[in-house]
């Protein structure tokens, strides 16, 4: 194999080398501008207390907790309940109550929370009207909703405490 041969094995590795690296950065830029359209939040919801620290009692509440761990601004509609599953589904939109609570709409930007309240001072038969209101006999596919302005909705399951206390609720009255 002559020199000139060798060159021109060595210019085809090289282009296919840089047709490979080429193709890497155009996949790695496309998954970063699609991360960064995401919306990503970390949510939570169970039962607070919250202690002013004014010797008043403390007061216990319902909590819709959301984080915006993306990057894009994310502003939340509002807050709610789904349960049953395909054509039993039934949605509830949540209402909120207390001094302390965030107010929807809200616009969150990154690293930015709000806490939805229900407070069980200012309505205090929640746990019970929303059983046998809404829930009635369903606790196992009970799911929290956060809703998005731009149509994204967030599942979240409710922490173990608040379910206790729901099927707590459904025991002592059972539903007619």
């Amino acid at each position: 194999m002559t020199i000139d041969q060798k060159i021109q094995i060595w210019n085809v590795i090289g282009t296919w080398i840089a047709g490979a690296a080429t193709f890497s950065a155009v996949l790695v830029s496309l998954h970063l501008a699609r991360r960064t359209e995401k919306i990503r939040l970390n949510a939570f919801v169970g039962l607070r207390l919250l202690f002013l620290g004014d010797g008043s009692p403390s007061e216990e509440h319902l909590n819709f907790g959301v984080t915006n761990l993306g990057d894009r601004p994310v502003t939340v509609t509002g807050v709610g309940w789904k349960v049953g599953k395909r054509k039993n589904t039934r949605y509830a939109m949540q209402t909120l109550s207390g001094h302390w609570t965030s107010q929807y709409p809200i616009e969150l930007t990154h690293g930015k929370h709000a806490d939805f309240l229900v407070s069980f001072t200012a309505t205090p038969n929640w746990i019970t009207d929303f059983v046998h209101g809404f829930l009635k006999d369903d606790l196992k596919t009970l799911v929290a909703l956060i809703h998005t302005s731009v149509g994204q909705t967030i599942e979240v399951k409710p922490e173990d405490e608040l379910l206790k206390q729901l099927e707590k609720a459904m025991e002592i009255a059972p539903a007619k």
